[in-house]
């Protein structure tokens, strides 16, 4: 049975709400924000049971009732951040949901099930690259069940507010379109008070996953000027962006606070430099699938989600590599290699 635990407390002039489950990273946070005498609270945590009861009551004790909640801004699609919003909105009608365009789209296309041939064709054609990067054919099947399986456990609520980067919420909080750890990411930003609430686009401790999913193919056409393929140098430039807002206090969905953003920010600039420059070490003058080079950078003893996890930021890395021209791919025996 996982055990779930929880605390709230105040820092600062933020009511921060963080709930302890193993998966995805120890704890979620969830926090509450002022502006202009409205409650606003930032992402809204999991689809379980337990955890919903354990925000209810951790909300309770910092005396806020759900009906106290004027609004709730959605950072990104995944599990860990939409959850509560079916219930939100049961015990709240008047709670205004907010979500970026795409996050909006990519939720409304997943959780459609006449759109579940249409997933399913994107997964095999997924699958097959993910062959050709070097994965075996069991892994290959494993790889349409994992894209298939993840959108039937997303529910998907019309949001009642749609926004775009740059976007104002109650005049002080500004929509930072932040794509990178994925499509339709969104940072909010409290410009008068410089705080920063970037959901997972920067954590304290470690780095978020940046690799490529699947997507619908409508929104290639609407983001024409979104690199879907190259998705690090779209995070990499969403870190710059922020960096030049110069936040005071980073307010992230897990782990700690950060109270020297630009110093953190520099760490996971420079995170992913070292990155770089061990693939393109390790496949200097000797060609290597992405599965290959995975193997060698992370190891080979990790479970089937976190060897694909694995498998995916180093394709990640490859695509930016090879857009600067810095590696080059070619195809050997239905296989992919890449060489610097």
């Amino acid at each position: 049975m996982v055990k779930i635990t929880s605390e709230s407390a105040q820092i600062e002039d933020i009511f921060q709400i963080k709930i302890d489950v193993p998966f995805p990273v120890k704890f979620t946070r969830l926090y509450i924000v002022e502006v202009e005498g409205k409650n606003v609270l930032i992402d809204a945590g999991l689809n379980n049971a337990n955890w919903i009861n354990l925000f209810f009551s951790e909300l309770h004790s910092l005396g806020f009732k759900a009906e106290d909640i004027d609004y709730c801004i959605i950072t990104h699609h995944h599990l860990d951040h939409i959850g509560l919003i079916k219930t939100l909105r049961r015990k709240s009608p008047n709670t205004k949901i907010i979500m970026h365009d795409i996050t909006q789209q990519v939720l409304s296309w997943e959780t459609d099930k006449a759109k579940l041939p249409e997933i399913e064709k994107q997964a095999i054609e997924m699958s097959y690259q993910m062959k050709r990067y070097g994965l075996t054919e069991e892994d290959r099947q494993r790889i349409i069940q994992y894209f298939t399986y993840w959108p039937k456990l997303r529910i998907f609520e019309k949001p009642d507010i749609i926004v775009h980067n740059g976007d104002k919420i109650l005049n002080n909080l500004e929509v930072i379109w932040t794509p990178g750890h994925s499509f339709g990411h969104i940072c909010i930003f409290d410009t008068s008070r410089k705080y920063l609430f970037s959901g997972d686009h920067i954590l304290s401790r470690i780095t978020p996953h940046i690799g490529n999913f699947i997507v619908p193919k409508f929104l290639y056409e609407q983001y024409k000027e979104y690199n879907f393929n190259n998705v690090l140098d779209q995070y990499l430039n969403s870190l710059d962006i922020i960096d030049r807002l110069n936040p005071k206090i980073i307010f992230p969905a897990h782990q700690e606070i950060i109270y020297n953003p630009h110093e953190r920010i520099q760490e996971i600039k420079e995170h992913h430099r070292i990155r770089l420059k061990e693939i393109s070490e390790v496949i200097k003058n000797a060609p290597k699938t992405p599965f290959e080079i995975a193997r060698i950078h992370f190891g080979n003893d990790m479970d089937d989600i976190n060897s694909y996890m694995a498998l995916s930021e180093v394709v990640g890395h490859l695509l930016y590599l090879e857009d600067k021209g810095i590696v080059q791919k070619h195809l050997k025996d239905g296989k992919l290699y890449y060489q610097s």
